[in-house]
């Protein structure tokens, strides 16, 4: 599903919400952190996969979704935050990502992009543009603490992603760590009973974690090698896929808050994907993973600008690579 033709999407955030900030703008800012070279501006190092998606009964029950009626074919690229190609696999600081796309065959993709956090770091574009723009380097080509401090302080909810991730241990395995979808979903069954819901994809080999000693001893792309040997030795490779439940008065926008007693509510399995090979990264990167596309029964956050924004973001994004 080449995209190239997205590159002349508006440039405008498409939604009625309070957004000031042009999508480009962000973009190109991004890619002024990155280095300006042409590599993804955000989770510029990756390895593309693919798979299954195999859905439960009850998963039937929350959604009419057609990525919820067969096992359908899925592919997916795992990622290192950040706009650096060669960043150290061991790097603690930036999140790991997931992006997969469930394809029934026909009847209706169904994307996600995840991180390895339950929150997200920002809540806005506007906060986006502002969290960026206090890290782009002066005059001597760094960027000034002071303005990084001064922003977090404004902006404390801007720090707590980067205290999650620092109080885990370094991912072992992209498939070794949880990852979620950040924003808050709705599903919608065969009735028309609708339930509020955040994803959650759960490692079926379980937490696989470093010591900072262990990931200083690792070569610099050892997650691709892990994984690479991981699939070859049938080992397992994949994630149980769970609806955490809402309730009414959960927070609907806001990507830098979890639910009150999130990790504590009641969940459905809907299904489980399983890595069964290294896909040539040529097909992840001639496409984007767009969260805006969803399978009728999956609906994503109305009211959320910043959900909004992705589709645009990555179509622009992928025109510059082009």
């Amino acid at each position: 599903r080449l995209i190239a033709s997205l590159a002349v999407v508006p440039l405008a955030i498409p939604t009625a919400s309070a957004q000031t900030v042009p999508t480009d703008t962000i973009v190109s800012t991004m890619r002024t952190l990155a280095g300006g070279q042409k590599a993804r501006p955000s989770g510029a190092k990756g390895q593309c996969v693919n798979g299954t998606f195999t859905p439960t009964a009850e998963a039937k029950g929350l959604s009419k979704s057609v990525a919820f009626e067969k096992p359908s074919r899925v592919v997916a690229r795992f990622s290192v935050g950040g706009g650096n190609p060669k960043v150290m696999d061991s790097n603690k600081i930036f999140n790991r990502g997931f992006s997969f796309r469930i394809d029934d065959g026909g009847k209706g993709e169904t994307e996600f992009v995840m991180v390895n956090a339950p929150i997200n770091f920002v809540k806005s574009p506007d906060q986006m543009l502002g969290f960026l723009q206090a890290r782009l380097p002066g005059a001597d080509g760094k960027p000034d603490p002071a303005k990084i401090k001064a922003f977090a302080d404004a902006n404390p909810e801007t720090t707590l992603q980067g205290k999650y991730l620092a109080s885990k241990p370094v991912p072992g395995s992209w498939v070794g760590v949880n990852y979620w979808g950040i924003h808050n979903y709705t599903l919608v069954n065969a009735g028309g009973a609708k339930q509020l819901v955040k994803f959650q994809m759960v490692p079926t080999a379980g937490e696989i974690g470093l010591t900072d000693d262990e990931a200083k001893a690792k070569p610099a792309d050892f997650l691709v090698d892990e994984l690479t040997s991981r699939i070859a030795s049938k080992a397992p490779a994949g994630f149980d896929m769970f609806a955490i439940m809402g309730k009414p008065g959960d927070e609907k926008t806001n990507a830098t808050e979890q639910w009150a007693d999130e990790d504590k509510r009641p969940r459905v399995k809907l299904g489980t994907i399983a890595i069964t090979a290294l896909e040539k990264n040529e097909t992840c990167d001639g496409a984007i993973f767009d969260p805006l596309n969803l399978a009728s029964g999956i609906e994503g956050p109305a009211d959320d600008p910043l959900f909004a924004q992705r589709q645009p973001a990555y179509a622009i994004s992928i025109g510059q690579r082009n």
